[in-house]
């Protein structure tokens, strides 16, 4: 009879998925792994297969943690389009000012930087994230064309593709931006461009 597991595969997801954060997959060892995780190779092995699969678990992860933590706004039929992308933003701006006074970025964006997203079944998670930030995107422009309320020249899928690039590029600027009003002036310019 199997050994029972003595830990939450959740929580250790959650726990590993921090620690890639923070330290990179290339500089995150198995051994790094357990004892963060605090349990032994042999159940990290048993449970998740290797490191490898380990991080693919937390890129879906923090995938979902998107969602949670701000897409589902633009999920919202809201009666302002403008408004809700601002609340969006503004989100997006609080979400990256918070990752960046704990020394990280996005991890997608820091794992799409890196050389792990040469690997085709990484690098087929960061297409997927960009794809459904890009379709989420795309969906609320045509809600907002819908209801007459774009003023720009550009295709809403145009705009989509735009929109994912500049949400992307605020969780950049975070880490680097001493002041909250440096990321609310680059999102102004944004959203203007869009309304």
């Amino acid at each position: 009879m199997g050994r029972h597991k003595e830990f939450d595969q959740e929580k250790a997801v959650d726990q590993a998925l921090d620690l890639f954060w923070e330290k990179g997959y290339e500089s995150t060892s198995i051994q790094d792994l357990c004892d963060h995780l605090g349990i032994h190779r042999g159940s990290l092995y048993d449970t998740f297969g290797d490191k490898h699969e380990l991080f693919l678990a937390c890129l879906d992860r923090f995938s979902q943690r998107a969602d949670e933590n701000y897409n589902y706004i633009l999920k919202e039929d809201a009666d302002s389009p403008r408004e809700q992308l601002e609340r969006f933003f503004s989100r997006v701006i609080d979400v990256s000012m918070n990752n960046a006074a704990r020394g990280r970025g996005c991890l997608m964006t820091n794992t799409t930087l890196g050389p792990v997203a040469y690997v085709p079944n990484v690098a087929r998670r960061l297409e997927a994230y960009y794809t459904n930030s890009e379709s989420l995107f795309f969906s609320y422009l045509m809600r907002a064309q819908k209801k007459g309320c774009l003023k720009s020249k550009n295709s809403p899928r145009e705009l989509a593709r735009f929109l994912t690039g500049a949400k992307q590029g605020l969780h950049v600027m975070a880490r680097s931006a001493a002041d909250r009003s440096v990321l609310e002036d680059f999102v102004k310019v944004t959203i203007s461009t869009v309304f």
